[in-house]
């Protein structure tokens, strides 16, 4: 029959933060919509074959990454958000044979109407771009599909691919933490969808704990000693401690020190190194830190700012 059709992946757009603007967010990495089909069946009565089936749960899931860190967060945060009124749109992009995108109203649409869109993690190694992974758990709204599906849609206009960042610095109640080579952010939101009446799509999203974790990795063994991070490791603070993506400059090397467009982090938990020493080939040795956080009793565990300047 040979191939009809191709597409690709295209934007997300969301209006979480104000359901009035919708925001077109860029630099996807990755894409996918996913049933979440459950079908059942089971044999009888000695039979090698099952005689019934069915179809008795869908758990939709959207999921993307991107490079847009910082527009990412600044729309949908840390912690999760409701998605509601028009929900997010998934978009595919067509292809023309022998030619480029197709033109206006040939491209594919997935609306996701309700439920939860949550961050999973955040990852950065040394002289790479930073990304950033969410999940939308998607409900139903008592009418619509929980995906409803557009196969003559206009790409929304005013995409952008303006942000990447780097690792910058690091530092752990005041002890510096260098010689980074790779960061993961593990935002550990729980989230889950809840059904009943043996429905086939849950109607109900909620988050029900948010424990992060921050692992770093790097080639500076002095991590691990007494004065640094210690056998028992280290408690640490929002007032002390500071993970610092740095944005790069389209067109040249970095965004100016005290333009306020760089990102930091701060925590408060228990830091501790996993492996002191590890060295398996012709590389550096490696030693791991991973530090999972804690609610202080007046900040989140973990505290973002996608308007710091450098200092």
């Amino acid at each position: 029959m040979g191939v009809e059709r191709i597409h690709s992946r295209y934007a997300v757009q969301t209006d979480v933060a104000n359901p009035s603007v919708p925001v077109l967010l860029g630099g996807i990495t990755r894409l996918s919509v996913a049933t979440g089909s459950e079908v059942r069946g089971e044999k009888t009565s000695g039979e090698i074959y099952r005689r019934f089936q069915g179809l008795y749960a869908q758990k939709p899931l959207a999921s993307f990454a991107s490079y847009a860190i910082a527009a990412c967060l600044d729309e949908i945060g840390l912690t999760g958000a409701v998605v509601a009124n028009g929900g997010m749109n998934y978009y595919a992009q067509k292809w023309t044979e022998g030619s480029g995108p197709a033109g206006a109203g040939n491209h594919r649409e997935y609306n996701c109407l309700e439920g939860v869109v949550i961050p999973r993690r955040l990852t950065v190694s040394h002289q790479g771009d930073a990304v950033i992974e969410y999940d939308h758990l998607i409900t139903y709204d008592g009418s619509n599909d929980p995906i409803v599906i557009t196969d003559s849609a206009n790409l929304p206009a005013g995409i952008t691919d303006a942000e990447r960042f780097a690792l910058y610095s690091a530092s752990i109640e005041s002890v510096t933490i260098a010689q980074v080579q790779q960061l993961e952010i593990d935002f550990g939101v729980d989230g889950r969808t809840e059904g009943g009446d043996s429905d086939i799509w849950d109607t109900f999203a909620r988050v029900r704990g948010i424990e992060p974790v921050l692992r770093l990795t790097g080639t500076d063994i002095e991590w691990f000693k007494a004065a640094n991070i210690p056998l028992g490791g280290k408690k640490a603070t929002h007032t002390n401690t500071s993970i610092v993506l740095r944005k790069r400059d389209q067109g040249g090397d970095w965004v100016g020190d005290a333009t306020e467009e760089h990102i930091e982090f701060t925590a408060d938990g228990l830091a501790y190194v996993t492996t002191a020493f590890e060295d398996d080939g012709d590389e550096a040795a490696q030693i791991s830190l991973e530090f999972p956080l804690r609610y202080d009793g007046t900040n989140a565990p973990l505290v973002i700012d996608t308007t710091a300047a450098l200092t």
